[in-house]
């Protein structure tokens, strides 16, 4: 058998990332899925999960060194095997390693893939071959937990959206991230733990956490403009706006303070100075979709419509697969009164995000708006009721069902949002009791 391994090394602080060897079985090898391959692929998955990520912090720099680990290559002038400095990279990297090697087993048609880190327990993923891709995602996965774990904890959340089980994933990795060395790597992991509490409206138990973020790095932006979110939140405008500022002065070019910040002048109604630092964000980076599709909704507002329908343009010129700005264009057909074209944007907004049912809401309103019953209902059918939905989302899906008349599914929507929302409940309880009436 032919083992090929992989060298990664980050030039990062703390340590190196080695994938030695992948011992790979000769039927497999046959089908050209060779140790190179499998080790390749599962640098691809860490590498796309990472892009997943949505964090700004320093990610691991991996960079491959091939080499056939039954032959004894010299380095020319150096007299040493490529072999033995792969046995001793410590000594060549002068970093602390983590070391990682595995292999792969097929037995019964059935292919086991054992990933093992130096010092941690081993696992084992399996499955069809035709599972591959998947069980070389499950072990990008576990290699990051090792590696990355606040990353990981990004990804989670950020990347599948802030359900309770991805919410929940995202903790373990976190705390898994606090417990363990090395500190450095505990900046990240408090500041999404502040974004966390914040998303969940815990606003004074997230600036505990940018606090401590920023007690173990006083210059990280990130935290600081997480705490100024909090603030703006909590309606304490004047220390927000100290804190965008203090961020600026320590890092002028990024472009998701001067965004933030833009949302918070807007609030304030200083319309001019909003402007101004929404074109400042996009003018550092013009591919931050997220202040674009802000900043046209802003220009919605102010009247603007053709320069709001200009930037969403943009943005669809450049990421056509973005659905936050599908939604933003339909709200503009909505005000162009053309509907027709307003529905078209909102059903591609769905597809390219099938996890957002706000789209698919407007869509549906339309189609009610113009009698054409069935066809709402329709769409609406691709929301499970049965699932805790956006608090908001559930109000306006709730009144588009009492509209419809569907009083079955208005009625499993409503009682299911007394458990989930229960500071609610009133709410939801005089809209069954109203609909009841109305009814009969």
């Amino acid at each position: 058998m032919v083992v090929i391994g992989i060298l990664i090394y980050k030039e990062f602080k703390r340590d190196t990332v080695v994938i030695e060897v992948f011992q790979v079985p000769l039927d497999l090898e046959r089908q050209n899925i060779t140790g190179q391959a499998i080790v390749s692929k599962l640098m691809d998955n860490i590498k796309d999960i990472e892009s997943k990520a949505d964090t700004a912090f320093p990610l691991l720099d991996y960079n491959p060194v091939m080499y056939d680990s039954q032959l004894e290559i010299v380095i020319p002038g150096s007299g040493i095997s490529l072999k033995s400095l792969i046995q001793n990279v410590k000594n060549f990297l002068g970093k602390k390693q983590t070391k990682i090697t595995g292999e792969v087993v097929l037995n019964d048609k059935k292919i086991y893939l054992t990933t093992r880190i130096l010092g941690k327990p081993s696992r084992t993923f399996s499955g069809d071959l035709a599972d591959l891709d998947k069980i070389l995602y499950d072990a990008a996965r576990y290699v990051l937990i090792y590696t990355q774990p606040y990353m990981l904890a990004y990804y989670y959340y950020y990347s599948y959206g802030s359900d309770e089980m991805n919410t929940d994933l995202a903790m373990d990795m976190i705390d898994y991230s606090i417990s363990n060395a090395p500190e450095s790597d505990d900046v990240m992991a408090y500041t999404l733990y502040g974004y966390i509490l914040s998303d969940q409206g815990k606003y004074e138990e997230s600036i505990t956490m940018y606090e401590n973020a920023l007690d173990l790095n006083p210059r990280y932006t990130d935290a600081m403009t997480g705490w100024a979110y909090s603030l703006f939140e909590m309606n304490k405008y004047d220390e927000s706006e100290e804190l965008y500022k203090k961020a600026i002065r320590i890092d002028p070019n990024d472009s998701y303070t001067y965004y933030y910040y833009a949302l918070l002048k807007e609030r304030m109604n200083s319309f001019n100075e909003a402007d101004s630092l929404f074109q400042t964000a996009l003018k550092i980076d013009g591919s931050n979709f997220e202040a674009m599709n802000s900043y046209s909704i802003f220009l919605m507002k102010q009247d603007r419509i053709n320069d709001a329908k200009n930037i969403l343009k943009k943005i669809i010129k450049i990421r056509p697969d973005n659905p936050e700005a599908y939604i933003n264009l339909g709200k503009i057909n909505q005000l162009e009164n053309k509907p027709e074209e307003a529905l078209v944007n909102f059903k591609k907004s769905f597809k390219l995000d099938s996890a957002n049912y706000i789209p698919l809401i407007y869509a549906s309103r339309i189609l009610a708006e113009q009698d054409k019953k069935e066809e709402a209902e329709n769409l609406l059918k691709a929301i499970d009721l049965n699932q805790k939905l956006d608090r908001s989302l559930t109000k306006d899906l709730g009144l588009l069902l009492e509209d419809l008349g569907r009083k079955e599914e208005f009625n499993r929507l409503y009682n299911n949002s007394i458990k989930n929302y229960p500071e609610d409940s009133a709410y939801f309880r005089t809209r069954i009791n109203d609909y009841g009436k109305k009814i009969n």
